[in-house]
């Protein structure tokens, strides 16, 4: 029976893969070894030597060992959702948001600085938004809303050594994500508690896509050959559409099971041509 591990994300994997021996670590928590052109991961559970990698690492913290594990994978040419090759392209912000610059797509307009010395070079309305390096998941994020509340932030940020990220605040009507997987696209809108769209989500349902972003999905996707890959949006109350990001290790709550096994096929797919 061939061998999966899933790194990180939902626990669930083995009931949608009964067909093989699902392993599950945690990034955190793993050494990574390669010998002789062959990949081992080892936890306190034990040790894999695995046939395909589902790779669901989410909003943690980045990290070195991150990138290490994705060159281990790619060097021994191991299948993996997504590629090595394509997770790399996007895992800091700055990247993920120069792809999709290039690409003409409607982004929120922002401004960064490596030192916070140079936050008084950046000219803004209030309210907007401040951003601090590569997290995920709602972390290192702050809505500024006047000179007082700028002042303290700026004193708290001249201790950062990431870069610093500043975007006006959208007063969004609601949050959508669009998700392709291979060639099949899903739209769900969102709403959030706060004015995070993505944390404390409080309402969601699927809805029915839209052709222009479809083609935005599927042009994405080919320019990242990525296998699964969603756009985060937020729509306004002028209902003009503002991307925020893409994430390449989208989660799929809320979404239909059909997703899960599409994504599973996907995995099998690769793991058949290799």
């Amino acid at each position: 029976m061939k061998k999966i591990l899933v790194v990180n994300g939902e626990k669930y994997w083995k009931d949608i893969l009964p067909d093989f021996e699902v392993s599950q670590k945690s990034i955190q928590q793993t050494s990574w070894i390669l010998k002789k052109g062959s990949l081992y991961v080892v936890d306190t559970n034990g040790i894999i030597a695995p046939d395909g990698i589902l790779w669901r690492v989410g909003a943690i913290k980045p990290s070195a060992i991150q990138t290490t594990a994705l060159n281990l994978i790619d060097l021994a040419n191991i299948p993996c959702v997504n590629s090595p090759t394509t997770l790399k392209r996007g895992f800091d912000r700055l990247s993920m948001l120069a792809v999709l610059q290039k690409q003409g797509l409607p982004l929120i307009n922002f401004q960064v600085v490596t030192h916070s010395t140079h936050l008084k070079n950046i000219k803004i309305d209030f309210p907007f938004v401040v951003k601090v390096g590569n997290y995920h998941g709602g972390y290192g994020k702050i809505l500024v809303e006047n000179e007082k509340q700028w002042q303290d932030v700026k004193d708290l940020l001249f201790i950062t050594e990431h870069y610093i990220t500043v975007e006006p605040y959208i007063d969004y009507k609601r949050d959508i994500r669009y998700i392709i997987i291979h060639d099949k696209v899903w739209a769900m809108s969102r709403k959030g508690k706060y004015w995070k769209a993505n944390v404390g989500t409080i309402d969601y349902q699927q809805i029915t896509t839209r052709k222009d972003w479809v083609n935005h999905c599927q042009k994405l996707q080919a320019e990242l050959k990525a296998d699964i890959l969603a756009i985060d949006i937020l729509e306004d109350h002028n209902e003009k559409w503002h991307i925020v990001e893409y994430n390449d290790i989208p989660g799929l709550s809320g979404f239909s099971d059909e997703l899960k096994y599409e994504l599973a096929e996907t995995l099998k797919r690769k793991m058949a041509q290799t």
